[in-house]
């Protein structure tokens, strides 16, 4: 009977050791889930909340071009850039200097309403203004078949020559082709017949002993001095 009894008190024990032991494990897990974030949470939120300061820090896109937009013609850059208002005459004839090279002169005709002739007098009347390393844009101009057109161009091209022989004369040399060459020599002679013929062909003579032009430069010379002396 003893045996008994002391057998159901140590059950008793050891059930309620058990249900105490339960519990405490019920807890913990409680408390590990509810009071902190796991780890991939927390990293996952911090993610979140970066790329949306991000986004409201980041500048706003750029415009994005029209369908069917693209690259506008030479033409009508030069044409925009001569009809704006608001900018100086100086920034105006660099901004056109940028656009010159190539310039289809019948096409910018048609583009800017005839204002084709008034556009070169206007360069004409600002060529102080044209820059050195400009020349290379303006001897690639010479895309003019107009009479009146022509004939401002070539007083430009002189001008321009007279102010630096060498330079202007290298970069009728660096021009692509013969063709261009020689159209480029015929415009710039046409332009200094209207000077002292002997002078300018004495000043070609002393340009082409000193030594300073390259090799086509030297042949750019020679067709000039040809061209000085049959100019039409």
């Amino acid at each position: 009977m003893n045996h008994k009894l002391a057998l159901v008190v140590m059950c008793a024990v050891l059930c309620g050791m058990l249900s105490a032991c339960s519990n405490n494990s019920s807890d913990s897990n409680h408390g590990t889930s509810g009071s902190a974030p796991s780890p991939g949470t927390s990293v996952q939120q911090h993610a979140t909340d970066s790329a949306a300061q991000a986004g409201s820090d980041s500048p706003p896109q750029t415009g994005v071009l029209p369908e069917g937009g693209g690259k506008i013609s030479a033409e009508k850059a030069l044409n925009d850039i001569y009809s704006r208002t608001g900018i100086s005459d100086e920034e105006k004839v660099a901004q056109m200097m940028r656009q010159i090279a190539g310039i289809d002169w019948s096409v910018y005709n048609q583009i800017s309403d005839h204002k084709s002739l008034e556009t070169v007098e206007y360069l004409y009347n600002h060529v102080d203004m044209i820059e050195t390393g400009d020349y290379s844009d303006i001897v690639r101009a010479g895309n003019v078949t107009d009479g009146a057109l022509a004939e401002s161009y070539a007083a430009i091209m002189a001008e321009l020559y007279t102010r630096e022989p060498s330079k202007f004369i290298e970069a009728l040399g660096g021009l692509e082709t013969p063709s261009q060459i020689e159209s480029a020599v015929s415009h710039l002679a046409y332009g200094l017949s209207y000077q002292d013929t002997a002078q300018v062909k004495g000043n070609l003579e002393q340009l082409k002993q000193t030594g300073d032009l390259s090799g086509a430069g030297r042949s750019v010379a020679d067709q000039l001095l040809y061209r000085v002396e049959h100019p039409y």
